[in-house]
């Protein structure tokens, strides 16, 4: 049970960190979830921001690395403000991709034109990529020292998540206990066991 919450708590702060909700890399449409289509947790445009305006859905995320209210407010506002810059950025790649989209539908494709789209797409993406690191960054300087210590420690817990959810799915171990009324349970709506309730059994 240890590992799953950390696995949410790790999940939490990375979806923070790297995910500003305007800017979505290849091959994710709008929503797709961070476990899969409709697992909660969507990357697509917008789809972060309702998470983001709500700090108690980190609560697991600040008692694992004892974050303050204002620490988990400053790095709210940070990701918002990156995904309100980007959105042009983003905007460009859609438009690209659905541009690419519609030659590969032709019955004979212009090989050059798909290159250079291609190519494009791939320049945009490189952009965005940066634009993430550089949120990180910004976003990493808001923690202490011990704060980052710790979050190393579930940057490596985040590689047994997986292992968890299987372990859950078994029913070798039971689903961490949510408080009453929060917003992050994952039932059978969301393709696996959790702390959703109604896919627990």
């Amino acid at each position: 049970m240890r590992y799953a919450w950390i696995g949410i708590a790790a999940l939490a702060l990375l979806f923070v960190v790297l995910a500003p909700a305007s800017a979505q890399p290849p091959g994710m449409g709008p929503g797709a979830g961070a476990f899969g289509p409709r697992a909660g947790m969507g990357m697509g445009p917008g789809a972060g921001a309702g998470l983001a305006a709500q700090p108690q859905a980190f609560a697991a995320l600040k008692d694992a690395l004892g974050l303050t209210d204002a620490q988990i407010q400053q790095m709210i506002e940070m990701r918002q403000k990156a995904a309100e810059d980007n959105k042009a950025l983003a905007e460009q790649i859609r438009a690209k991709r659905l541009e690419l989209a519609e030659l590969m539908k032709a019955a004979n494709p212009d090989p050059a034109k798909i290159g250079q789209l291609q190519l494009e797409i791939r320049k945009l993406h490189e952009q965005r990529l940066a634009r993430l690191e550089q949120l990180r960054t910004q976003i990493m300087t808001v923690l202490t020292a011990e704060q980052k210590a710790k979050l190393a420690e579930l940057e490596k817990a985040l590689t047994l998540a997986q292992a968890a959810r299987q372990a859950v799915a078994l029913g070798l171990i039971a689903p961490p206990q949510a408080a009453p009324g929060a917003g992050m349970g994952i039932g059978r709506k969301g393709g696996r066991p959790g702390r959703g309730g109604a896919g627990w059994m």
